[in-house]
Order: C-alpha cells, then sequence, then structure tokens
C-alpha cells in the first residue's frame, strides 16, 4: 500500500467511519475508497483537498509522511501544551487574587494606600499578561491541532478522577477556615497599628490558593477530556465561546470600571475590590446561561 492508502485508512478507522460512510461524505463509491486505500487508484486533487480539510491534516502529511507517526507527535505536543496552559492560567488567576489579599494584607500593618494600590496594580499587570499570553498560545495552537485522537489510557483518566475530589474538596476546606477567619477578625488579637484588614487579607489569601487549586485540577479534568476539546474547536462552538468571551470583557470593563470609581472618587480601597470576584460570579452565570440555551 502507498502512504496515502495507509494515512486514508488510518483516518477513517481513527474517527469510527466505514469505507460506505466516507464514501458518501466525499460522494464517491465505497469501491472508489477501496481502491484508495489498496493504491490502485489515486483521488483527484479536490477530493485529497477535501479530506485534508475531514481529517485536519495537510496535504503532505497526508500524501508523504506516516500519518500514525504525526498524530503521536501531536498527542505529544498536546500534553506539553495543555499542561503549559494549565499552569499560567492557574499562575494568572491566582496572582490576580493575591494581589487583592496582599493589598489587605498591609493595610492591616498600616501601610500607605499608595503603596499598597500600586503593588496590587503591580501583580494585576502581571497577572492579565499572564493570562492573556496563554489565551493567544491556546488559540494559536487549536488553529494548528483542531483534532486530536484520543491517546490517554482508561487507567490514567481513572488516576487522575481518583484525585480529582481530593483536590476540589481541600480548596473549599480552605475557604471555609479562611471564612472563619474573616468573620472572627474583630475577636481576634491585633498588634500595635494594625487593623482587621490584617485577618481579612488571610482570608483572600486562603481564597487565593483554593482558587488556583480548583483551576488547576479543573484545567487538568479539561486535559483527559479530548472528546470535549475536539468539540470546542468547531465551528459552532467557536462561535458560542466568543459570545461568552464578549460577554464576559464587557462585565468585566464594567467591574474595572466601578473599581476605579470607587476608589478614586469616593475612597472607597478597603471595599471596592469585591467588585472583582463578584464579576468573576457573574461571568461564570452568563456562561452557563449561553452554553445552556445551546444544549
Amino acid at each position: 500500500m502507498s502512504d496515502f492508502g495507509e494515512n486514508l485508512q488510518f483516518y477513517r478507522k481513527q474517527r469510527n467511519l466505514t469505507q460506505e460512510q466516507l464514501a458518501e461524505q466525499l460522494e464517491v463509491s465505497r469501491q472508489t475508497i477501496s481502491k484508495w486505500e489498496s493504491g490502485v487508484s489515486y483521488p483527484e486533487m479536490e477530493k485529497i483537498l477535501q479530506l485534508c480539510e475531514m481529517f485536519s491534516c495537510s496535504m503532505d502529511v497526508l500524501i508523504r509522511k506516516n500519518a500514525a507517526e504525526s498524530e503521536m507527535e501531536d498527542s505529544e505536543g498536546y500534553e506539553r501544551h495543555m499542561e503549559k496552559r494549565r499552569k499560567n492560567i492557574t499562575l494568572g488567576i491566582t496572582l490576580l487574587i493575591l494581589g487583592v489579599a496582599f493589598h489587605q494584607l498591609l493595610s492591616g500593618f498600616g501601610w500607605q494606600e499608595t503603596f499598597t494600590g500600586t503593588l496590587f496594580f503591580a501583580i494585576a499587570i502581571v497577572a492579565i499578561l499572564v493570562l492573556v499570553v496563554a489565551g493567544m498560545q491556546d488559540e494559536a495552537y487549536r488553529k494548528m491541532h483542531p483534532v486530536i485522537a484520543e491517546f490517554y489510557t482508561p487507567e490514567e483518566i481513572a488516576h487522575f478522577n481518583e484525585k480529582f475530589p481530593i483536590r476540589i474538596a481541600t480548596g473549599i476546606g480552605m475557604i471555609l477556615i479562611g471564612l472563619l477567619i474573616a468573620m472572627n477578625a474583630e475577636h481576634f488579637p491585633l498588634g500595635k497599628g494594625m487593623s482587621e484588614e490584617f485577618y481579612y487579607g488571610i482570608f483572600l489569601f486562603l481564597v487565593a490558593i483554593a482558587a488556583g487549586i480548583f483551576v488547576h485540577a479543573g484545567l487538568g479534568q479539561d486535559k483527559y477530556d479530548i472528546a470535549a476539546y475536539n468539540k470546542e474547536n468547531s465551528k459552532e462552538t467557536k462561535k458560542e465561546n466568543e459570545k461568552v468571551g464578549i460577554w464576559c470583557g464587557c462585565i468585566m470593563i464594567v467591574a474595572t470600571i466601578i473599581f476605579f470609581v470607587a476608589g478614586f472618587v469616593y475612597d472607597l480601597w478597603e471595599v471596592c475590590w469585591v467588585v472583582f470576584p463578584v464579576g468573576g460570579m457573574i461571568c461564570g452565570i452568563a456562561t452557563l446561561i449561553l452554553k445552556g440555551r445551546r444544549g
């Protein structure tokens, strides 16, 4: 068999298509597909381009290279990319909340608002840049690799799923401990020049770590769900995600405006940070609503 015939058979079986089903999609006979796979005949350029689009592969791979080996390289690249994405997004989100936590902690020690505010914005800028880079890299990767073959073993998935509830429970436990500290802040001892904001900062510090655990665990779950990855890269889902992105972007812009107005105009720096977690929750609700409509 020629490389093309072997590759065609590989891609067809990978997508669980029979020769009849592939022939129907290409508007040719089953015998034609059989001849292509056995190397007896060769498709015209129009059909080759159609096959490349259908299998999300390049013409060079389809005709000349070993498709199975190329898919293996894609799988290794997928693992590296998804782990890098997982770490960067976790870092970005954790830093955003840590910025607020440090603001409260230092304010609790009596540090000037000018310094604590500057520190918060510096951390927030770094966090946003990390998230922007992670998002752009992920978008570029998905364009290059819209379809990935299933390669994780059931044992690997089961091993992750076994640890997933423990990680989520750990994050919830940290938040609950932080809540207890925040709720009883007025009863805890304070040093000279300190205020209750110190304990609110501890609460937010625990929330930041918990959020990091949630995000890291959730993105790990996404990594193993290759079927969902392939579905997300479909044209329909891309349009849906664009709508979600626009809504969430508008919500967070409004939250930022409220933050600045409350801080600079009304001098409410001590409480105006609340708009960011509230904005995040509203984004989550908007995402569920928009995706729920399609479902």
